[in-house]
């Protein structure tokens, strides 16, 4: 904060004669290491090794799932065949613990369709109060049908940043829709869930909704 005051101010707060002592009490070996390459400033030692453990032990997440709203629809062609808003807090958490979902729909808030119709399908978290939406996914097509009774839609997130033209996260929304048997089928049941592309698996709760509050948190 006080580098930013002026020029002055920020080549005095960058000075080696400051932070020098500064790594050297809080990271020793580190700081060493300066010694091999005196090219980087003590500054630059500290800043990385400071973000280093904030990465390691990050910070609990300001946002829970008892703040938040998941809402869902779907479109058969043109036609709205289903809505669904569920509260965070009455979401039953995966059995790991990850940030994966699972809502049964009733019989009467969905009609039947078939399946070689093309879908659109959304998926909006709203943080309560309306403080903060975020939109997870907006499909179009037929999705990934797997095992004949469930459709599967995915689709990449944005990486944190004030841009969402910053690039992508590595992260994808998921959400598989499950169905009834026949040739007009209905939709049974909905999975939600963060998909780490890279590694195929899901992340904790802590770490996604880490990851939803740079999105609904407007101060962050």
């Amino acid at each position: 904060m006080a580098s930013c005051v002026c020029k002055s101010w920020s080549i005095f707060m960058s000075s080696d004669h400051l932070w020098k002592p500064i790594c050297f009490t809080h990271y020793p070996s580190l700081s060493s290491l300066s010694l091999t390459d005196p090219t980087i400033s003590y500054c630059r030692l500290y800043a990385l090794a400071h973000q280093s453990t904030k990465r390691r032990y990050p910070s609990p997440p300001r946002i829970s799932l008892d703040d938040l709203v998941f809402a869902v629809d779907i479109f058969d062609g043109n036609s709205h065949s289903l809505s669904l808003a569920n509260a965070g807090k009455d979401l039953d958490i995966h059995r790991h613990g990850v940030f994966r979902f699972e809502v049964d729909v009733q019989t009467g808030d969905v009609g039947a369709f078939e399946l070689s119709t093309e879908m659109k399908v959304t998926w909006t978290i709203i943080l309560k109060g309306w403080k903060g939406i975020f939109s997870m996914m907006e499909c179009k097509g037929k999705g990934r049908l797997v095992s004949g009774c469930e459709q599967w839609f995915m689709e990449d997130l944005p990486a944190p940043g004030c841009c969402l033209n910053a690039g992508a996260s590595g992260l994808a929304a998921e959400l598989g829709l499950g169905f009834s048997d026949g040739t007009k089928i209905r939709v049974e049941k909905v999975s939600m869930g963060i998909m780490n592309v890279g590694s195929c698996r899901y992340f904790s709760v802590d770490e996604d909704l880490r990851y939803l509050q740079h999105f609904l948190l407007p101060d962050l």
